[in-house]
């Protein structure tokens, strides 16, 4: 029997505890937690008891976990001004590499990442998880028979807390309001939604036209998104994000074709996760068999994306999530930012 991947993490907080957990509890097959980093003490007391980690195993700097800890694999889960220094350190120290989205606040970063990444032959991915619920993975077996498409659209509203600011007192919130540390709307929920009905086009987006603003809360970053893209393919998306508008009917996304429509319901609402669409018979909404309970409460596919991550890093395998995909999505948010600015539509360079 093979060993466990050895795994260490670096950021242990919310996500970690409330999602990341749940995936390695379901994996201790295939991967053990073996090493934690964060520069909050409550936070490396909680998820070591967690996964019985040792106390020397323990560390408040990361890369003292990097030069001294036994493992093979790390799993980034810090603030996203982190991304690109993590990474690159990890790369550099030879380990396998999974990295929360996005995978740096600039292309410049994801340039000097995917450097590292070559340099040093590692493996890396970043967490696109919303690929990996069972309605979008039961809607991507739907494609081919829709035939091509020629419209689809995102949708992810919501309200921030009143007193959502950089000063808050979760750190969770506090970051998120903050341009230092690579918040806001675009780049950490709209970032859902683009990759999402990017995949169900299924042609790389060329060019961006959009409005990327702060127009409600009080922060430096923006709290609302509106994107129009043309893909390489002539098919047209529409993105709606914000933090400053009432969520409903919102966290979405939805694809119409020659031979019908899908529309895939992401983090709410998981009965009625998928839907399609033919003249024949209008709107129905699809059971999905083939996945059991845990994978259909999945709702924001984690689990089933560190099961196939860690199966492919196992089997020497291609990571479900190539970096490339990673690469274009920032390519998207950068382009919407300078579209905002420059009141023109943007082109992005083929992938």
């Amino acid at each position: 029997m093979q060993k466990p991947i050895r795994l260490g993490l670096i950021g242990c907080g919310g996500i970690v505890q409330i999602t990341h957990a749940r995936a390695y509890r379901a994996l201790t097959d295939t991967v053990q937690v073996s090493a934690l980093a964060d520069i909050v003490p409550e936070n490396l007391e909680k998820v070591g008891e967690m996964f019985d980690v040792p106390t020397e195993n323990r560390y408040t700097d990361y890369r003292e976990m990097l030069e001294q800890a036994a493992i093979d694999v790390v799993t980034i889960a810090t603030p996203h001004s982190f991304h690109a220094e993590q990474v690159i350190a990890a790369a550099n120290a030879g380990v396998a590499i999974i990295s929360e989205k996005p995978m740096a606040t600039t292309l410049e970063e994801a340039d000097q990442i995917l450097e590292a990444v070559r340099d040093n032959g590692v493996p890396y991915t970043v967490v696109h998880n919303y690929l990996f619920t069972a309605g979008m993975r039961t809607a991507l077996t739907e494609l081919d028979a829709l035939g091509k498409p020629h419209f689809g659209r995102s949708v992810g509203m919501g309200l921030k807390p009143a007193d959502f600011s950089a000063d808050h007192p979760t750190p969770a919130f506090a970051w998120r309001a903050s341009k230092a540390k690579g918040g806001g709307c675009i780049i950490d929920t709209s970032y859902h939604e683009i990759y999402s009905v990017c995949t169900l086009m299924r042609s790389p987006v060329r060019y961006v036209e959009a409005r990327v603003q702060t127009l409600r809360l009080d922060i430096d970053v923006d709290d609302i998104a509106m994107l129009l893209c043309e893909h390489e393919n002539g098919s047209i998306t529409t993105v709606s994000g914000a933090w400053c508008v009432p969520g409903t009917d919102s966290g979405w996304c939805e694809m119409h074709a020659e031979n019908g429509s899908l529309r895939v319901n992401h983090r709410h609402n998981v009965a009625d996760a998928l839907r399609r669409y033919t003249r024949a018979d209008g709107w129905k909404q699809l059971e999905l068999p083939e996945f059991d309970e845990a994978e259909r409460t999945d709702a924001s596919g984690h689990a089933r994306y560190f099961a196939e991550t860690f199966k492919a890093l196992a089997a020497d395998a291609a990571l479900p999530v190539r970096p490339e995909m990673a690469y274009h999505n920032l390519a998207i948010i950068e382009a919407a930012r300078k579209a905002t600015t420059e009141r023109r539509a943007i082109e992005i360079p083929p992938i």
